[in-house]
């Protein structure tokens, strides 16, 4: 969903050029739409996709974009992976990784790391510096952010976690008042995005306030310009 909102989009583009960040891995991929429009952006792509159905269907829509690597596993084990292949690489640029697997149904008896799917994907990016995190979905003021069980994803649920991917972190969240979110007109000729019947669906599905305006959180390496970039910086 982080293609959704058009200010978003420029955060997107201006954390890339930033941080000069080639590479952009989404977990959560869901139907392929959100990874479909960042592999116009990025030069590496990969997303990984737990649901069979899910990753089928998205696998469809990403046929032909020749630098889309998409697999479907547990994110958190490939995160793992990717960081051990990384560092076997001798890489040393910075990673855009992008969260947004939060699928849970309330009322089961699941543990917390099995209900925030985010708690095992920061245990497994520990001690990752080169990257900058989006987490979707959070909460912050005026904007739609998940809860679980009674439980929010903010940032007392994951700041002691972040803390351990990187202690140095600065941390934004995105504005209401900035949000401008796509329409069915808007998208139009937009560059990754096909105006199918998926994301017609989802444009339509998030036409209310409370879905329309959702909460993202950024975690950069150092800090960066909030008013240039929109943002607000986080008061922790």
């Amino acid at each position: 969903m982080w293609w959704y909102d058009q200010t978003a989009i420029g955060a997107g583009e201006k954390l890339r050029d930033e941080f000069n960040i080639k590479t952009f891995v989404e977990t959560g991929t869901y139907r392929g739409i959100n990874l479909r429009f960042w592999s116009y952006r990025f030069n590496f792509v990969f997303g990984v996709e737990v649901n069979k159905e899910n990753y089928r269907q998205s696998s469809q829509k990403l046929d032909g974009r020749p630098n889309v690597e998409l697999v479907c596993k547990d994110s958190s084990h490939f995160l793992s992976e990717f960081v051990a292949n990384y560092y076997q690489d001798g890489r040393t640029d910075i990673i855009l990784i992008y969260l947004d697997a939060h699928f849970y149904i309330q009322g089961e008896k699941k543990t917390k790391e099995d209900r925030w799917v985010v708690l095992r994907e920061l245990k497994a990016l520990e001690g990752f510096k080169n990257c900058v995190l989006v987490i979707h979905d959070f909460n912050c003021e005026g904007l739609y952010g998940l809860v679980y069980d009674g439980e929010p994803l903010d940032f007392a649920l994951v700041k002691d976690e972040l803390a351990k991917v990187n202690p140095d972190f600065s941390y934004y969240n995105n504005i209401r008042e900035h949000c401008k979110p796509h329409t069915e007109e808007s998208i139009v000729g937009v560059e990754g995005i096909n105006p199918d019947y998926d994301t017609l669906e989802t444009i339509r599905y998030h036409h209310s306030d409370k879905l329309k305006y959702r909460g993202i959180l950024y975690c950069v390496p150092r800090p960066i310009d909030s008013k240039e970039y929109k943002l607000s910086l986080l008061i922790q």
